[in-house]
C-alpha cells in the first residue's frame, strides 16, 4: 500500500528502537562485503543501490547518483508487488532529487519516460513528489501543456499533499486560465496551512479578489493560519 505523506510524517515522528544483536549483524555484514563477489552482489541489491546514491550525494556526484537511480529503476521494473512498488519509487524520488540538482535534460526526460510507464497504481508520496517536480521541469522549458498534465497527476496520486493543487492554481492564474480558485480551493481543504502560502505568494498577491473569496469561503480554517 503506497504512503501518503500524512502517513509518512507520522512515521517519522515514531522513534526509534534498534533492534537486538543490530551491532554484531553490522559488523558481520561489513567484514562479508569485502568479499569481491559478494560485493558485487551487495552493490546491486536495493539496500546497497541506496547506499551507492547517498554516497554520490556526500560528495555531490549528482549526475552519477541520477544513472544509478536510472539503474535500479531498470533493473527492478518489472518485479510488481506491493514492497516493490513502494522501493520502484524510492528510487524515482531519489533519481529526481539527483537530477534536479544538474543540468542534465537527458537524465530528466529518462527519468519521466520511465515513470509514465512505471509500477501501478499511481499513487502515494514518492508518486506525487516525482510527478510535482517533473511538472516544474517543464513549466522551465516552457511546456505548460505538459505542467499542467504532471502536476494533475500528482495531485490525484496524494490526497494529503496540497502542494500540487498550489501548483496548479498558481499556473492558472501566470496563464490567465479561469480554474485558479477551484485549485486552490483544493490545495486548503487538503491542507488549511496552505492558505498562509497563498496569502503571501507575490502571484497570488495580484488577484485579491481570489484571496478575499478564499478567506470569505474557508474562514472556519483560515483564521487561525
Amino acid at each position: 500500500m503506497p504512503f501518503s505523506r500524512k502517513e509518512i510524517k507520522e512515521i517519522e515522528r515514531k522513534p526509534f528502537k534498534k533492534p537486538p544483536f543490530t551491532n554484531f549483524f553490522v559488523h558481520m555484514l561489513r567484514l562479508i562485503s569485502k568479499i569481491s563477489p559478494i560485493k558485487r552482489y551487495l552493490r546491486e541489491t536495493i539496500g546497497g543501490l541506496y547506499g551507492r546514491i547517498f554516497r554520490l550525494w556526500e560528495t555531490e556526484e549528482y549526475e552519477e547518483a541520477t544513472k544509478v537511480a536510472i539503474f535500479s529503476l531498470e533493473k527492478y521494473r518489472h518485479k510488481n508487488t506491493s514492497e516493490n512498488h513502494f522501493h520502484w519509487w524510492q528510487f524515482m524520488k531519489h533519481g529526481v532529487d539527483s537530477a534536479t540538482k544538474t543540468d542534465n535534460q537527458k537524465l530528466k526526460d529518462k527519468l519521466i519516460e520511465y515513470a509514465i510507464s512505471g509500477i501501478e497504481p499511481f499513487k502515494g508520496y514518492d508518486v506525487a513528489y516525482s510527478y510535482l517536480e517533473f511538472s516544474k521541469w517543464q513549466h522551465q522549458i516552457k511546456e505548460h501543456n505538459k505542467a499542467i498534465e504532471y502536476a494533475k497527476i500528482a495531485s490525484e496520486a496524494d490526497n494529503t499533499w496540497a502542494d500540487p493543487d498550489f501548483i496548479l492554481g498558481w499556473y492558472s492564474l501566470i496563464l490567465g486560465e479561469s480554474d485558479a480558485e477551484a485549485h486552490l480551493s483544493r490545495a486548503i481543504e487538503k491542507d488549511p496551512k496552505i492558505f498562509f502560502r497563498i496569502t503571501n505568494n507575490k502571484i497570488c498577491q495580484k488577484h485579491p479578489n481570489i484571496i478575499n473569496k478564499l478567506k470569505t469561503k474557508y474562514s472556519d480554517v483560515t483564521d487561525d493560519n
